[in-house]
């Protein structure tokens, strides 16, 4: 399990999701609240945003986010009208290494996920590289069942909206028969003009999700709220929510 942020709005600094507020993913790398399992994301963090080009750019540490002497410098620094933030907790036997640190970036996607597939290994990662382009399939460069879901979501076409339903009703075909084996599916994914944050699981509980509709000039999603503000909202189990840049203004859908 992870904690996770993402960010769509008017140009903010990095540091208005991890220092700034009182529980921002630097406080919720070691006083997460609403963890489904385990108790500090001490394996690594990162962040990803679009630089002066609209182009992604990430950084990442396999460092716990307190430890990592670059945070402040980079978090009063590094200024994106897009963020996304990952403090990760590493599943058991996915190894704590750059390749499976997050976020996960291509060209023209970023993504960000919190939970997992049970045993993924043995469970779904055969099933899911057959559904994979050769292309796709290995670009992949770690072993984490994140990276492995956004190769799926890199597999489908349209935008990503499209794309997130299209890959969830696949997962949720193919673990129809294995009631043993849990999907947690909390995550972001934004091509830069559309963000779609989604809570939803398969024979589980979903991850905590919520969103803020007026932060700073735009629109927070977080794992947890970053304060006691009125506005946050928790996201309801199987449901999107969709940021548009044009508007920044989130849309609810039921997923």
């Amino acid at each position: 399990m992870c904690r996770i942020a993402a960010y769509m709005g008017a140009p903010g600094f990095l540091n208005d999701i991890l220092l700034a507020p009182e529980h921002g993913l630097s406080r919720q790398a070691w006083d997460a609240r609403e963890m489904e399992s385990a108790t500090v994301n001490a394996d690594g963090w990162g962040a990803a945003w679009l630089d002066d080009d609209d182009r992604p750019a990430v950084y990442r540490n396999i460092l716990p986010i307190w430890a990592d002497v670059n945070v402040e410098p980079l978090a009063r620094s590094l200024r994106s009208r897009l963020w996304l933030g990952n403090v990760r907790s590493a599943t058991p036997g996915l190894g704590t290494d750059h390749a499976n640190t997050q976020p996960f970036c291509d060209e023209h996607l970023m993504f960000t996920h919190n939970g997992f597939v049970d045993r993924f290994a043995t469970t779904l990662r055969a099933r899911l590289r057959a559904e994979l382009a050769p292309a796709v399939e290995t670009s992949i460069v770690g072993n984490t069942d994140s990276e492995y879901l956004f190769a799926l979501l890199r597999q489908q076409a349209g935008d990503p909206v499209t794309r997130v339903r299209t890959a969830i009703a696949l997962l949720r075909g193919w673990l129809a028969e294995t009631p043993d084996v849990r999907a947690l599916l909390a995550f972001v994914l934004t091509d830069g003009e559309r963000l779609v944050a989604v809570r939803t699981a398969i024979n589980a509980r979903a991850p905590s999700l919520y969103y803020h509709a007026d932060w700073r000039a735009g629109t927070m999603i977080a794992s947890e709220p970053f304060d006691t503000d009125s506005g946050w909202t928790r996201i309801e189990t199987d449901t999107l929510v969709v940021v548009d840049r044009q508007s920044s203004v989130p849309v609810v859908e039921t997923l």
